[in-house]
């Protein structure tokens, strides 16, 4: 017969320390396996897009006091998109983010910056149409090395919700460079095991760098004095 559970905090304490480095290596490992299935005859059935970088903004919202908002800074994101089903996975090797959290006062507190180095995220596109992307989502971060603390094998970002993009594919040159001229996403994240609602923006480095330094020119143009 099984051992009966004298404490009830001991069959609770069994998953509150169930190992999460465990738990997340196995989810990598099932998405690298469902990437290397799909790449099976990729040339017929699979769009490959990458670009230089994204940067974003958002903000994490509980009703606890505890928000922040978010700055993000993604390097060379690759997508492997199934022409039929307009399913799609997209990962970046590194990806960093400065949180600014806020306190009771006004003025904010820095919480410090940090580089995620597992980030992938899958979506599937409802509208098919080459510059408009909208559908759910889910996407995870994980092996964070904070700046001020180092490695944490237990810091880890899940969310999930809609999201929403404006884009330019089939770009000639670069070949299948993906502009994202705009960008949003809107749903939950689990930031550590705490639950918010979030929402954030973003759009690719190179065409952000370029509309900023336009709106500099156009300031400092002697026409606008």
């Amino acid at each position: 017969m099984p051992r009966p559970i004298k404490d009830r905090r001991q069959y609770c304490g069994f998953f509150n320390n169930f190992s999460l480095e465990i738990f997340m290596k196995r989810i990598i490992t099932v998405i690298f396996f469902i990437i290397t299935i799909s790449c099976i005859n990729a040339e017929n059935i699979i769009d490959v897009y990458w670009n230089i970088g994204n940067m974003g903004l958002g903000m994490n919202y509980l009703s606890k006091e505890d928000d922040n908002i978010e700055f993000t800074v993604s390097i060379f994101n690759l997508t492997f998109e199934h022409k039929y089903t307009n399913i799609g996975i997209e990962f970046n090797p590194i990806k960093y983010w400065h949180l600014f959290k806020f306190q009771n006062e006004v003025e904010t507190k820095e919480n410090g910056g940090m580089f995620s180095f597992i980030n992938i995220n899958i979506y599937w596109d409802l509208i098919e149409n080459f510059r408009v992307l909208f559908g759910p989502f889910v996407s995870m971060n994980y092996l964070y090395l904070n700046l001020s603390t180092g490695i944490n094998m237990r810091d880890y970002i899940f969310s999930g919700g809609l999201r929403f993009s404006y884009k330019l594919k089939n770009i000639r040159y670069p070949r299948n460079y993906n502009y994202q001229i705009i960008g949003s996403e809107i749903g939950y994240r689990n930031i550590k095991g705490e639950n918010k609602f979030y929402f954030s923006i973003n759009a690719d480095i190179v065409l952000a760098i370029i509309g900023i330094a336009t709106a500099n020119r156009m300031r400092y143009s002697p026409r606008n004095r």
